[in-house]
Parts: structure tokens; C-alpha cells; sequence
């Protein structure tokens, strides 16, 4: 048996029905009985490869070229011989290193599959999942987190937690609504609301460093607000980011397709429960959180204030000149978290 890490997820276990066959070659299993799309779980012995496969018709096209020199996932298409004039799309890896995070993103994506109207949008979204997973790989290829990257994670995840115990929505929904593994410009975004996440532990004068123009640019949005974590780091006290995740995974245990979905997107984040013996050693200690609405005079640089040829501004902002846009924790709530 495959042996997991925090939860169980359905591809896991028919992951491991197939192991247990010791069936020579690729073998596949379907993940729904009750879609007309059909997707499988597939696994191949000896070689000990786990992955996904999705079957398609023959007329539709599909370009392998960009993964030709991928090494992980491993990306092929085979002749579907259980329906007549279709292919299988596999995506597949080996190392077992990485069996639990690999499982959490096929989980994730099995379900945007299965809602998708046509087959020919089901297979556009794998094929630009697959591209996603391509650069993910390569870059969770070392150490962990840098230590700003862990502090950064920790400041959106202490947000994601709070917007998980302060509202009745679906715990999917808020979790899909956490954007910033995706490398976007805000960290949480809704239909019309966005949040952006700032963690800070250095001591005064506290400044906050804004990653692009658009960054706190609320032009597309009717609501946008600024989440700044302060935080002591220590050795001894507080919380470390693997007690973080882990009381998430705790309040999403109940909620398979969620806690599917925010497992995936820690692996985005280039967290591997692998990882968390170089992360158990640093704690945060919470000294402070505030929330302020950014708006009207609000200290920023936005795109259209730009003069032409100039894009990609980092700048600083002082915290103490936005003090006067400090909003109440549950205004945030409400205005974002009703919305959608």
C-alpha cells in the first residue's frame, strides 16, 4: 500500500488497487462511473509509475512538442483500445518522493475536468494543467522554501485560515479563491474583490515591498484590500508552518475536494511535506495583523499612472502613511466573502 501523508484521496487508493494487481504494463481504472468524460487512474508495473490519463477522440489534436525534454511528469498519448477513433492522454511520474503532493494535484485537476461541459474543453484544461505541472516540477527540485518564501506562505496561510473559520461559504470556494501559488498579482481574488497578503518580521521603520503596478491597482475591482502580518521569528516559540498546514488540513479533513485542492496548491506554493524537518525549527509569533482598504490616496503606484515604456515597478510603501485606511477584520469578510 501506497503510504500517505496528513489524508487519503480517492486517486491514492484506486492508486493502490492497481499496485496490488501487480498487473504487467500500463493499467487504468476510471475515476467516475457516473461522467461522460472519461478519466482514469493509471499505474504502471514494474516500472512503479502513478498518474492520470485522459481519453479523447481521435480528431481532436494535441501538441506534444513542449513536453518532449520533460523528465517529470512524463507526458504521453496512446491508442485507447477500451473506445473506437480515441487517444489517452497520460501524465505520469515515478518517484515516490512525491507520490502524495503528485496525487493531490490529480485530484485537483480530475475534478475541474469532470466539470467541464465538452470534451474538447476537458482536454484544453489538462493540456494546460500539464503545462503548469512542467515549470511546478522543475522548480521543486531542491531544498524547501527559501526562508522568505516560508514567512510569505505562513502570512497567506494565516489569512486562508481565518477566512475559513469566519464564514459559512463552501470551504471549496474559499480555498479555490487562493490565487497566489499561481504567481498572480493578488494573493486571494474573487468576483470582485481581491486581497493581497504582506508578512513582515523586520522591526521599525516597517516598510512593505510591492511586487508590480498592478499589484495594488483597484481598477478591475470594487474591493481591494492590503493583509499585513507581523510576525517575531524565533526558534522556540509560536507556530511553524508545518503546525499551520496542518491545522488547515484539520478544519478541511471533512471536505475531500477541498483539502484535495489546498493540498495541490501548497505543492504550487513549492511546499513537500517532505520538506518539513527544514521548516519545524522556525516559529512565528504573532505581534500584529491589520487590514486596510485600498483606495482613493492610498500610497501606490498604478498602471495608468505609468508613463509609456515603463512596466515591472517594485517600490516600498510605509506602513505608518496608510494607518487612516485601516479597516475592521470583519468588513473584509463581508465585503469580499459575500460577494461570490
Amino acid at each position: 500500500m501506497i503510504t500517505t501523508i496528513q489524508m487519503k484521496n480517492k486517486v491514492l487508493d484506486i492508486w493502490s488497487i492497481l499496485k496490488s494487481e501487480r498487473q504487467s504494463g500500463l493499467v487504468k481504472r476510471l475515476y467516475s462511473v457516473n461522467s461522460k468524460i472519461n478519466i482514469y487512474c493509471v499505474y504502471q508495473y514494474p516500472e512503479e509509475c502513478y498518474g492520470i490519463a485522459l481519453s479523447f477522440p481521435k480528431s481532436i489534436r494535441f501538441n506534444l512538442e513542449p513536453f518532449a525534454s520533460v523528465s517529470e511528469p512524463v507526458v504521453e498519448i496512446y491508442e485507447d483500445k477500451s473506445f473506437p477513433n480515441c487517444m489517452i492522454l497520460c501524465a505520469k511520474i515515478k518517484h515516490l518522493d512525491k507520490i502524495n503532493e503528485f496525487s493531490y494535484l490529480c485530484e485537483s485537476v480530475i475534478q475541474t475536468i469532470l466539470a467541464e461541459k465538452t470534451i474538447v474543453d476537458a482536454v484544453r484544461t489538462f493540456g494546460n494543467t500539464l503545462l503548469r505541472w512542467k515549470n511546478l516540477f522543475e522548480c521543486t527540485s531542491g531544498i524547501g522554501l527559501s526562508k522568505e518564501e516560508q514567512q510569505g506562505l505562513y502570512g497567506e496561510l494565516r489569512f486562508l485560515k481565518k477566512c475559513l473559520t469566519s464564514t459559512s461559504q463552501l470551504y471549496y470556494d474559499i480555498v479555490q479563491s487562493y490565487v497566489g501559488t499561481n504567481r498572480t498579482m493578488r494573493d486571494f481574488q474573487g468576483k470582485n474583490w481581491a486581497v493581497e497578503v504582506k508578512t513582515t518580521s523586520t522591526n521599525n521603520p516597517q516598510v512593505l515591498i510591492i511586487n508590480g503596478e498592478r499589484q495594488l491597482d483597484d481598477t478591475l475591482v470594487d474591493n481591494l484590500y492590503l493583509y499585513h502580518c507581523s510576525v517575531e521569528v524565533s526558534k522556540q516559540a509560536g507556530e511553524s508552518l508545518p503546525e499551520m498546514v496542518h491545522n488547515i488540513r484539520e478544519i478541511l479533513k471533512d471536505d475531500v475536494a477541498a483539502c484535495s485542492l489546498f493540498n495541490a496548491k501548497l505543492f504550487e506554493a513549492g511546499y513537500l511535506d517532505i520538506h518539513e524537518p527544514f521548516y519545524l525549527k522556525r516559529y512565528y509569533k504573532l505581534r500584529k495583523d491589520s487590514f486596510f482598504c485600498v483606495k482613493d490616496k492610498f500610497p501606490r503606484i498604478r498602471e495608468n499612472e505609468l508613463r509609456d515604456g515603463v512596466g515591472n515597478v517594485n517600490y516600498s510603501i510605509s506602513i505608518s502613511s496608510f494607518y487612516s485606511y485601516e479597516v475592521p477584520e470583519q468588513q473584509v469578510f463581508l465585503k469580499c466573502l459575500s460577494n461570490d
